[in-house]
């Protein structure tokens, strides 16, 4: 019978937290309740997986903000290059509403987009404001493509903020979350300390009742493992080509 290993340290947390996923899922299509050891271990185990796909959840969402923040930045760069452009335009008509609307735009500088995110979506909030004054929206009717742009940075702006927002409740939520990998670890040690001796222990003693659950268990941890392996040898090959 195949014994379950140990699970890999290297693994990411994303596996892990698939991993776990799938495990408890194997555990499940079982009834443990007459095992007094194993219920509370599973308990835990399950508490323990939900916090790290939270946690997960929480450095996606991260990493989304800093993706739409960057399109919000680009979409200020985009305004402030084409509006300086028209200054230089030999056109009367067309440098004087250029000129009126960058008198406008400089007062906040392209240098909002390396500010904080909270002073950057107030910043962009008044400059959006600022530029829907009726004497200001006439000027930028003369500039091909300002409309478009300033439509474009408008949406930026509400896509950062709609998951500013929910980002903030999720952290009022999970404000004492432990970080992802903190969590992988400490699951991984549950685990690779207690849980897989008990489950091949017992696959032995009582194979008619533990057995199939630890193969299945076996195969999911090793599955895992060899992705860790390939993947280190992936990186091995890339740091020798480099």
């Amino acid at each position: 019978m195949a014994l379950i290993k140990k699970i890999s340290t290297s693994s990411r947390n994303g596996d892990t937290s698939a991993l776990f996923t799938l495990m408890l899922t194997t555990f499940a299509k079982s009834n443990w309740s007459e095992d007094l050891y194993l219920t509370p271990v599973l308990i835990s185990t399950k508490t323990r997986s939900t916090t790290l796909s939270l946690a997960i959840k929480r450095l996606k969402a991260y990493s989304q903000m800093a993706e739409k923040d960057e399109v919000r930045d680009t979409q200020v760069r985009n305004l402030f290059k084409l509006v300086e452009g028209y200054t230089h335009i030999p056109i009367a008509k067309i440098k004087e509403a250029a000129l009126l609307v960058y008198s406008i735009m400089v007062q906040y500088g392209m240098g909002i987009i390396n500010e904080d995110y909270a002073e950057e979506s107030s910043d962009v909030d008044s400059l959006l404001t600022d530029l829907s004054q009726a004497d200001i929206l006439i000027a930028i009717a003369k500039l091909q493509g300002v409309t478009e742009t300033i439509a474009a940075l408008n949406v930026a702006q509400k896509d950062f903020e709609n998951l500013a927002v929910q980002q903030a409740e999720d952290d009022s939520v999970k404000k004492d979350l432990a970080s992802a990998s903190k969590l992988k670890k400490e699951i991984i040690a549950a685990f690779n300390g207690n849980l897989m001796g008990y489950m091949n222990t017992m696959a032995m003693v009582k194979p008619e009742i533990y057995e199939a659950t630890t193969k299945t268990i076996a195969e999911l941890v090793d599955t895992n493992n060899e992705l860790v392996k390939r993947r280190r040898k992936t990186d091995e090959a890339d740091a020798e080509v480099v």
